[in-house]
């Protein structure tokens, strides 16, 4: 008999402990899922980075490439949130997560016949985009359905610590596997784990209901017109959602250009891209911990405000220290800035789904993923700065922007600030 979601908060003395949602069975199923897919995809990252600098030399070549991918989800995530409403959550990730290995496949058949081109990686980086903006906010509606509504902060800074703790393993097997086997091995892996994924979802019963379908009969567009009104109406999940795409413009798209710093800044090798990478992963970690312990405080607000000021400080001081022999500090800085702008994402998408009404979950999903689609907003005009300048110069300033934001908005925005 499948967990009931509500059960597993019993009893009363550890109600509150830091991994009380892994005791729920079908969270701990997807939780494996994503692990091995995530897991996977850090590798790829890291990998796709490396290709396009090697292929092209331009970190604008990163840019474009991002911007396929950010502009199809961009485009693509509000219907993908109707969609998540409407059908089974977990019907669509399984469709999902096939549909972006089969293309992981071609890419990596791409390389091993010395075919590889940058356009195919902006093809398949569209293609994927397409595929992530139907389906992902499936994904982030998908724990609620799981775990239910007492644990779902917890959960939900789980799920970004399980996602986090793979940028620590996987960026430094990709480290590895790219100087001792070459690019191509990274891309069958993700072919493979994504589909492990696949199969672990059918384990799992399917779980809430598609309730825009079953209680209307609106149209598509009636319901994602509905879910920008929704919006409009709620000023606190709107001023969430408006403080959600700072980071994803200005800050977050930083480590696409990794790569540039592992080559032209520290002048090192594959591995110590790896290494810069996952000890980012390990910041990560330690804030998805932290958030996913603050289930009972109530000062939620002020600590959201404070981690997006730390991403901020940190990013400006990357882009001041980063240099030929300031490798060790460099780490540590990378670290704290995985601390901050995971703990800032992870609050600040928990709070928004938790303030939300089951039934509406699915879109304000499909609209905050259309956030990250702004991400080539920030990627492109950086590659070009980048190319440009330098990188530590351009990373410097948009951390800079990134702070002096996030002080507006500790000064300015107090329904945020008294959440």
């Amino acid at each position: 008999m499948a967990d009931n979601p509500e059960d597993y908060s019993r009893p009363k003395r550890d109600r509150f402990t830091t991994f009380i949602s892994l005791r729920n069975r079908n969270f701990r199923l997807y939780a494996i899922g994503s692990l091995v897919a995530t897991m996977a995809l850090q590798m790829q990252m890291v990998a796709q980075g490396w290709l396009v600098f090697d292929l092209t030399g331009q970190a604008t070549a990163i840019g474009y490439v991002s911007a396929a991918l950010g502009g199809a989800i961009l485009f693509c995530s509000l219907a993908g949130g109707v969609a998540a409403d409407r059908l089974p959550k977990r019907n669509l990730l399984i469709t999902g997560r096939l549909g972006i290995g089969v293309f992981a496949l071609f890419i990596g058949v791409m390389i091993s016949t010395g075919l590889i081109e940058v356009w195919h990686i902006i093809v398949a980086s569209l293609a994927t985009g397409i595929i992530a903006g139907f389906t992902m906010p499936a994904q982030q509606s998908y724990v609620p359905d799981l775990v239910g509504e007492k644990n779902l902060l917890n959960a939900l800074a789980l799920s970004s610590g399980i996602m986090n703790v793979t940028r620590i393993g996987g960026p430094a097997l990709a480290g590895v596997l790219l100087a001792a086997f070459g690019v191509g091995p990274v891309y069958y892996i993700k072919f493979f784990a994504y589909g492990i994924f696949a199969v672990i979802l059918l384990f799992i019963p399917i779980t809430g209901k598609a309730v825009a379908s079953a209680q209307t009969d609106n149209s598509p567009i009636k319901d994602a017109v509905d879910g920008f009104r929704y919006l409009r109406s709620d000023r606190t999940l709107l001023s969430l959602m408006v403080a959600g795409m700072f980071p994803v413009i200005l800050a977050l798209p930083y480590i696409n250009f990794l790569p540039v710093f592992q080559k032209e800044v520290f002048q090192v090798g594959v591995v110590e891209l790896g290494l810069m990478m996952s000890v980012g992963g390990g910041g990560a970690i330690v804030g998805s911990l932290v958030v996913a312990s603050l289930t009972n405080y109530k000062y939620k607000g002020r600590v959201l405000l404070v981690s997006g000021l730390g991403l901020g400080v940190m990013l400006t001081l990357f882009g001041v220290v980063a240099g030929p022999n300031t490798f060790v500090p460099s780490l540590v800085i990378l670290a704290l800035a995985g601390a901050f702008g995971t703990a800032y994402m992870a609050l600040n998408q928990a709070l928004m789904l938790i303030i939300t009404p089951p039934e509406m979950r699915g879109r304000v999903a499909g609209l905050f993923m259309m956030t990250f689609g702004l991400q080539p907003l920030g990627s492109m005009p950086i590659g070009m700065l980048i190319d440009a300048t330098n990188a530590p110069l351009t990373i410097g300033c948009f951390g800079g922007a990134t702070l002096a934001l996030f002080i507006f908005v500790a000064m300015f925005m107090p329904r945020i600030r008294n959440l």
